[in-house]
């Protein structure tokens, strides 16, 4: 499995010859970043219908004769029923060696805890905004609760590059809390050593 980072809560998935691209995000709708004008994938997805998540035209759409083992957790946006700032949705994705798993922006953690589809995922992207999302505690307290091997950051501000949403250093926060954690470039190649690590961090973008 190869994991390609696009900024913010953009991914690329390469796996079992299928390509899926999670939440492309529109142009001048997250501070810093733009996607490129080639991105493609077999399958692409939006979590939610907001600018920095739903940029599906951005993503030229290969053809393909797969399918995915795919399971979809709808979740609250906010803390508040989705009173606040609607629904999001999770994904989960099981190919032939590891599961993976793009939670969107989900925004209470009591949902997640009481999902049985989003406990034992080998690789999970998640959210540490704080504010529009859960924070980096509140990811790092699910990963250990719902027994999510890696744990891979996302939707969170990295000041150096002026990049994403005001968020109050919660990469900084992430980081102190999850110790065990390696740094990768754009993209990282999923292999069994990588499990020696409760999470991987992304220092650059291709979006950048």
């Amino acid at each position: 499995m190869k994991i390609i980072n696009y900024g913010h809560a953009c991914f690329k998935i390469i796996d079992d010859d299928v390509s899926v691209i999670f939440d492309p995000y529109r142009n001048s709708s997250v501070p810093g970043l733009k996607l490129p004008k080639d991105i493609e994938a077999n399958f692409v997805f939006s979590s939610h219908d907001h600018y920095d998540h739903d940029g599906i035209d951005m993503v030229k759409v290969i053809s393909n004769d797969k399918s995915l083992n795919l399971t979809e957790v709808k979740l609250s946006h906010d803390d508040a029923g989705g009173t606040k700032r609607g629904f999001s949705v999770a994904r989960v994705i099981r190919f032939s060696d590891y599961s993976i798993c793009h939670m969107g922006d989900v925004g209470d953690i009591r949902e997640v805890l009481k999902c049985d589809a989003l406990k034992g995922i080998d690789i999970v992207l998640c959210p540490i905004n704080g504010y529009f999302t859960i924070s980096a505690e509140e990811a790092i307290q699910i990963k250990e609760k719902m027994s999510w091997k890696i744990l891979i950051p996302m939707h969170y501000e990295i000041k150096e590059k002026h990049s994403g949403y005001p968020d109050g250093g919660q990469i900084d926060i992430f980081k102190k809390m999850m110790p065990n954690h390696t740094f990768v470039d754009t993209s990282v190649e999923i292999s069994d050593k990588c499990f020696e690590f409760d999470s991987i961090i992304f220092t650059k973008s291709l979006g950048e």
